[in-house]
């Protein structure tokens, strides 16, 4: 029996497939219109968020049925293969940089900046899964660990998370399981990438996310983590309160609490963490071709923010370029070939939910005022825990905004179950004024001095 190919075995909207999509393609010169696997359409969008609300919900989780791998090909996986697919999307080199490890939205723009791909730690595969309730964490849980443990087991390289959110992934949860592979040394693919493509004395930038989860072993090198980073605190998971109550009655759940299994240890968060125990090898495989390897060390994936959007305000200023204008990105709804085109200044936030609400009111009571803010949303299908609504994130922009703020991209009618959204946001950025060319890129030196110059201290080490 055949294998499945990377491109099925891989999920579409996953954080890391994403920014190795949108990376390959600006290194080729092209955009990230509809996650790179669909169109850019207003009129397909439009269409797309027309049904009524049951129907738009069904769809997200009809995307769930289709992003699933069946079981029998989730056992044959090999991570070698998909190590292999992140190379091929970037081209022979030589390459100025690399950054590897962790995924964040705002490290898609300080790699395209520098002009570096992305080799990712973590990587999705979707198990079908129509079986097991999305509030019943511990009968998903025993259903799958058998399919986990033979992953981890035919893979000594990985380390498996199956990751289950009933709160922002419920939809696709009623079809399908999330298994996060997270690599514990270098696949033999990007040991060759650092050994062939990149350019003498390139630096290899190791991304760390130091965010951990309770997690309980389920085999070996095999985990369950129950929640993640989104709208709901790990601790309101673990003892859930009134407002999930209210939820689980809201989506017609049987359920008014949630009962995880009692976790063992924590360990690095499914899909944003860094897990430590590839940086030896990542050192031996650097230092063996020369390459020196610098640590960028984050809290939080977007903690990264506050810094890549300043870096981008000094790197425009410095080059006597226009950075007034602040375009804030959030999940996969990135591009950020149209960001330099615009001349637009990146702030990512990691969701649509309270705690990216919150980063982005603190950055810009922080910063130096922006003449022009706007803003896209990604949809997720559901108002899940801690979603914001359109109204607030508005006020929010339009408060700080010396000319004008804009919510862009988003169906205000169908948010945050907008299924056009993925099809409308890379031509809402299209028809923005451009004002700069992509120009000369970013050098590390360059993060140095802009470190060195007294700036503020920011959530994260520079090494």
């Amino acid at each position: 029996m055949t294998r499945p190919s990377a491109p099925r075995a891989l999920v579409d909207f996953d954080s890391s497939v994403n920014m190795v999509r949108a990376l390959g393609r600006f290194l080729r010169g092209k955009d990230h219109r509809g996650m790179s696997v669909g169109p850019s359409s207003r009129a397909l969008a439009a269409v797309a968020s027309s049904p009524p609300y049951p129907v738009r919900r069904s769809v997200f989780g009809g995307m769930g049925m289709m992003q699933g791998l069946p079981l029998d090909q989730v056992r044959r996986l090999r991570a070698e293969r998909l190590a292999e697919w992140v190379t091929r999307q970037y081209g022979p080199g030589p390459h100025p940089a690399v950054v590897i490890g962790s995924a964040s939205g705002a490290a898609v723009h300080l790699a395209a900046a520098l002009r570096a791909p992305f080799l990712p730690q973590t990587l999705l595969v979707g198990a079908r899964d129509i079986a097991t309730h999305p509030d019943d964490p511990v009968g998903a849980m025993e259903a799958l660990t058998p399919l986990a443990g033979k992953v981890a087991q035919n893979n000594p390289e990985l380390s498996v998370y199956q990751m289950h959110d009933p709160a922002q992934d419920r939809p696709m949860l009623e079809n399908m399981a999330y298994l996060r592979l997270k690599w514990r040394h270098l696949s033999h693919a990007y040991e060759r990438f650092i050994e062939e493509r990149l350019a003498p004395d390139a630096p290899v930038i190791q991304l760390e996310c130091t965010r951990d989860w309770r997690t309980r072993e389920m085999a070996e090198r095999t985990y369950f983590q129950f929640g993640c980073l989104g709208g709901v605190s790990e601790e309101e998971y673990h003892r859930p309160g009134e407002g999930i109550a209210e939820y689980l009655a809201d989506e017609g759940s049987s359920r008014r609490t949630w009962e995880p299994p009692t976790a063992d240890a924590r360990r690095p968060e499914a899909e944003w963490g860094f897990d430590p125990a590839i940086t030896p090898h990542v050192r031996v495989v650097a230092e063996r071709g020369g390459h020196p390897v610098r640590r960028l060390v984050t809290g939080d994936p977007q903690e990264l923010s506050p810094f890549v959007a300043d870096l981008y305000r000094w790197w425009y200023r410095r080059r006597e370029v226009s950075a007034g204008h602040l375009l804030v990105q959030s999940y996969v709804q990135w591009d950020p070939l149209w960001t330099l085109r615009l001349g637009a200044v990146p702030f990512w936030l990691r969701f649509n939910m309270e705690p990216s609400h919150e980063e982005l009111r603190r950055y810009l009571e922080d910063t130096e005022p922006y003449d022009h803010i706007h803003l896209n949303l990604f949809s997720q299908g559901l108002w899940s825990p801690g979603v914001v609504p359109l109204s607030d994130w508005e006020e929010l922009i339009r408060s700080h905004a010396r000319e004008g703020a804009e919510i862009i991209g988003v169906d205000p009618a169908t948010y945050p179950s907008d299924t056009g959204g993925t099809l409308r946001y890379q031509r809402a950025f299209q028809r923005l004024p451009r004002r700069r060319r992509t120009g000369e890129p970013l050098a590390v030196a360059d993060i140095d001095e802009f470190l060195g110059d007294g700036r503020p201290n920011y959530r994260m080490q520079w090494h």
